[in-house]
C-alpha cells in the first residue's frame, strides 16, 4: 500500500489559480507577482510563522478591495486544464490499489474543482480554506481607499528592487494594515510549508501508513518542507518540473509533459524501495528533446537538472512558471 500525495498546482493542473484571480484586477498579474516574489524573501528569510505559499493571504486585502471573492475563484478555476496524463495518472494509482491524496495551497474551491476531475474525493484534499464573507465584513470604507493607494506604491517598485519591495511591503503589511479589521486575514493559516506536511503526516496516519510507504509530488518552494521530510524518512520525494526551491529536496527529479512518466517510479517504489527508484533512473538515457527526463537529486546534481526543468515548466505551466 502506497499513499501518493501530489501538489496541485504544477503536477495536477498548470494554472496558478492566485495568479488568474488577481488578473482580474488592473495590473493584477504585476502585483501578484511583486506579492509571490515578498512570499519567497519572507519564506526565506526565516520570518517567525511565516510559510511559503502564504501570499494566499497577502493577496486577500486586494482582491476584496475590488470585490473579489469566492464565487469567482471559482469561474476561475473552471477554466483551469489538467497536466496532460493527470487523470490517466490518479486513475491508475487507484488501479494499483494505492491512495492519492492532495496536499495544495490553493484555495480549497479551486482544489475540490481538479480532485473532482481527476477522481479524488474531497476527504483526500487538504488546501487552504477562506471565509470570504466574514473578511467582507472587515472591510470598512477607509480600508478600500487605503489599500487601492498602496497598490499603486507597490506597483511603482522597480521588479527587481527585492530590498525596496521588503522595506514597502513590510511597512503596508506588518505596520498599517494589521491595525485595521481586514488585518484578520494575516492570520489565515495558508496550506503551505510546514502546514503542508502536516495535513500529508494526518493523511498517512489516517491510512495507518509511514513515509517510507509515500510518494510526495511537488514542484516549487511550498513544497519543499514537504518534499524534504518525506526523502528524509524514507519517502519517495518527487519534483515533477519543478524550481530552484524545489529540486534541492527531493530524492529524484522528473521533467516531462504529462504526469504518467511518475507510475515507473511509483511502481518501483512499491517494490523495491528508495534505492531500487535510484537504480532506475540512473540508467534512463532520453532520446528526444521532449521525452521524459528522470534525475537522482544531490546536492550536486539538481543544478545540472535546473536548466531542463525549467524549459519543461515554461512549457507546461506558461506565465505561471516563473512563480516561486
Amino acid at each position: 500500500m502506497l499513499l501518493v500525495a501530489f501538489d496541485l498546482e504544477g503536477p495536477l493542473s498548470p494554472q496558478d489559480n492566485a495568479y488568474e484571480l488577481m488578473a482580474i484586477i488592473p495590473d493584477g498579474r504585476r502585483l501578484f507577482e511583486r506579492l509571490s516574489r515578498y512570499d519567497d524573501l519572507l519564506a526565506l528569510s526565516g520570518r517567525p510563522n511565516y510559510e511559503p505559499g502564504d501570499t494566499l493571504k497577502l493577496i486577500l486585502p486586494f482582491l476584496l478591495a475590488h470585490g473579489i471573492n469566492e464565487s469567482h475563484i471559482r469561474q476561475v478555476s473552471a477554466k483551469a486544464p489538467l497536466v496532460n496524463g493527470a487523470a490517466e495518472c490518479v486513475q491508475e494509482i487507484w488501479a494499483r490499489g494505492w491512495q492519492p491524496c492532495i496536499v495544495s495551497t490553493s484555495y480549497e474551491p479551486h482544489a475540490l474543482n481538479i480532485a473532482a476531475q481527476v477522481g479524488i474525493p474531497p476527504d483526500l484534499v487538504a488546501a487552504t480554506k477562506v471565509d470570504f464573507d466574514a473578511l467582507e465584513g472587515a472591510m470598512t470604507e477607509d480600508t478600500y481607499s487605503f489599500v487601492l493607494t498602496w497598490q499603486q506604491r507597490i506597483l511603482e517598485i522597480p521588479a527587481d528592487d527585492d530590498e525596496q519591495m521588503q522595506k514597502l511591503l513590510d511597512e503596508f503589511f506588518w505596520e498599517h494594515l494589521a491595525k485595521f479589521p481586514i488585518g484578520v486575514a494575516l492570520d489565515l493559516p495558508v496550506m503551505g510549508g510546514r502546514r503542508k506536511t502536516e495535513a500529508l503526516k494526518g493523511f498517512l496516519d489516517k491510512a495507518e501508513l509511514t513515509f517510507k510507504q509515500c510518494a510526495v509530488i511537488g514542484d516549487s518552494i511550498t513544497d519543499s518542507h514537504m518534499l524534504q521530510t518525506a526523502r528524509d524518512e524514507g519517502g519517495l520525494a518527487i519534483v515533477f518540473n519543478g524550481n530552484e526551491y524545489a529540486l534541492p529536496y527531493g530524492v529524484v527529479g522528473v521533467a516531462s509533459l504529462d504526469l504518467r512518466a511518475i507510475l515507473p517510479l511509483l511502481e518501483i517504489f512499491a517494490n523495491e524501495g528508495v534505492e531500487g527508484v535510484k537504480e532506475w533512473v540512473a540508467q534512463q538515457k532520453p532520446q528526444g528533446e521532449w521525452d521524459a527526463h528522470y534525475q537522482v537529486l544531490t546536492e550536486e546534481s539538481w543544478q545540472n537538472a535546473l536548466s531542463v526543468h525549467r524549459r519543461f515548466r515554461q512549457a507546461v505551466r506558461g506565465q505561471a512558471a516563473k512563480l516561486g
